[in-house]
């Protein structure tokens, strides 16, 4: 017996012998062929402004603009050393 299965997207036929179920194909979404490095940099994120970042900076939240920004001082943190 031969069973349609659909996704939305596509549809493909799925056939069932006895109480064995067997999928013939699945695709899912599009395979991605090539993935290249030079796009993917922390520079090229939404949300998030490195202009003016040096050797040591770091990045921290703004909530007023809620963006992270660089900065090479800390500012407002509760650092807790626990206990020993």
């Amino acid at each position: 017996m031969a069973i349609t299965v659909g996704t939305g997207v596509t549809t493909k036929k799925v056939t069932v012998v006895g109480s064995t179920t067997q999928v013939k194909k699945v695709v899912v979404g599009t395979p991605v062929k090539r993935v290249t490095s030079g796009s993917f940099s922390v520079n090229n994120i939404e949300g998030i402004d490195t202009s003016g970042a040096i050797d040591g900076s770091i990045l921290m939240y703004n909530s007023a603009t809620s963006k992270w920004r660089v900065s090479n001082e800390l500012q407002n943190q509760i650092i807790n050393g626990g206990s020993y």
